[in-house]
């Protein structure tokens, strides 16, 4: 056997050792990990006026009672009379909290059945009439309407001769027939015209849908209601109004627009609540999709070429994902040098700027470990200074752009047939940042006032 000597055998050794230090390795990519919700979910009060004048009320049952109201030809149905009753003035109202009053002027003709002879005449008078209204648990208003006193205005003559039947007779047996015509066909006018429970199960329901009020960043609003209530009714002002109040935890969505969970809509029961303010403050859970992010970043970075004296490098890709309370940043370059660099940074609340910054933007240890042994020209801010400011762009400048279209989408949103919400967004502030599986997750705090004018009473019935 061929024997080797003492100094060949060391520097074999030499060569390997040496050989095997100056072998470099890539990066090593940086654990994906997630931590939970560091920061407890708000539930917010979204409260929408609703305001319906006094005066559409009046025009729409003007409308609806026109002309002749009642009329009565049969003498033979026991009360001896024969009856018409003509409107020959607009109706008034008066609302309470839980009733309207209301005056309607008819012009009357009559013929009566003395037995001995028929008398005829024409007179006028104010028949004063109360309607009791409630809300039923499924959000349908019923309605009990009934007479509660009269006003002559010219008193029938009902003579013949020297034969005359007394006024008070005429009024009592005139009344006891309203009693089961008028005051029905007014119910049953209040509940065709105010169908509450569809127009609020078709609120509740559109509640649902994902907004886009930022078409260019692709952002979406979700109510995501939980429960409804109502304020009693008042009036003041010359309307007709109450508050809905809408329990939700809302978020904002950048990127895809979101699923709806069909299951989940069901109207709730109704209930009354508390007086409320006519503002909102919400507490808005939004969250930017890693994909949606890259997106953003990508548009910004890859291509773009970065030099360092004779060597230069090129941004290929660019991924995203989290790592505990950091976010990754997966940079795939070319060039000078070749391969993937990772780099971590920590979302936070600039409030000076009302923006989430990525503070702290460093490479892993493991990549500047790397760079140090083969490319520590790559170490130079140059790169990582302008991802910085990329990856702050989406987060910061989109921020006004998402406000005023929010703003402009609260100038005039139909939320149902002919019903319309209204308001205005005075703030959009940034309050906290953290990383989940799929998003970047901010919390994002709205202020500001909305309300529903449903001002177009007889145009819906013209419209049916």
């Amino acid at each position: 056997m061929k024997k080797v000597s003492i100094p060949v055998f060391l520097l074999t050794l030499a060569v390997f050792v040496l050989g095997s230090a100056c072998k470099t390795t890539k990066p090593t990519r940086p654990m994906e990990q997630y931590d939970e919700n560091p920061f407890e979910e708000q539930i917010s009060t979204l409260n929408i006026p609703i305001k319906v004048g006094v005066e559409e009320l009046e025009n729409m049952l003007n409308k609806q009672f026109e002309g002749v109201v009642y009329e009565d030809n049969d003498m033979d149905d026991g009360d001896d009379m024969m009856v018409k009753a003509e409107k020959q003035g607009d109706i008034k109202l008066s609302i309470d909290s839980s009733f309207i009053m209301y005056k309607i002027p008819l012009k009357l003709w009559i013929k009566y059945d003395a037995g001995f002879t028929t008398l005829q005449g024409e007179g006028a008078i104010n028949v004063e009439m109360k309607t009791l209204f409630d809300i039923a648990k499924d959000w349908n208003l019923s309605t009990q309407t009934e007479i509660v006193g009269h006003e002559w205005i010219e008193q029938p003559k009902l003579k013949m001769g020297v034969v005359s039947l007394p006024v008070g007779t005429v009024a009592n047996l005139l009344l006891n027939n309203f009693k089961s015509t008028i005051t029905e066909k007014i119910d049953e006018q209040i509940k065709e015209n105010f169908k509450m429970s569809s127009v609020i199960a078709e609120a509740w329901e559109n509640a649902f849908q994902p907004v886009l009020v930022a078409p260019d960043f692709n952002t979406w609003l979700m109510i995501n209601p939980e429960k409804i209530g109502m304020t009693p009714i008042r009036t003041t002002d010359g309307k007709i109004s109450t508050t809905i109040a809408i329990q939700s935890r809302p978020r904002l969505k950048i990127g895809g627009k979101p699923t709806v969970d069909k299951a989940a809509n069901s109207l709730p029961p109704f209930q009354y609540v508390r007086e409320t303010k006519d503002d909102f403050e919400i507490q808005i859970g939004a969250e930017i999709g890693y994909k949606e992010a890259e997106r953003l970043v990508k548009e910004n970075m890859v291509g773009e070429q970065f030099d360092y004296g004779k060597r230069s490098i090129k941004v290929e890709d660019i991924e995203l994902y989290g790592q505990g309370n950091k976010l990754v940043i997966n940079t795939k370059l070319s060039g000078s040098y070749e391969g993937n660099i990772f780099l971590t940074g920590k979302p936070e609340y600039n409030a000076r700027h009302n923006a989430i910054d990525i503070k702290s933007l460093k490479y892993t240890v493991d990549s500047r470990n790397f760079l140090l042994r083969s490319a520590a020209w790559l170490l130079k801010g140059k790169f990582k200074n302008s991802l910085e400011e990329n990856l702050n762009f989406y987060l910061d400048d989109n921020l006004t752009e998402i406000k005023e279209q929010i703003r402009e989408q609260l100038k005039g949103y139909q939320i149902a047939d002919n019903v319309m919400l209204k308001g205005d967004l005075r703030e959009l502030n940034l309050s906290n940042a953290y990383l989940s599986p799929d998003a970047i997750q901010v919390s994002l705090k709205l202020d500001g006032q909305v309300e529903i004018e449903m001002s177009e009473l007889t145009k819906l019935e013209e419209e049916k």
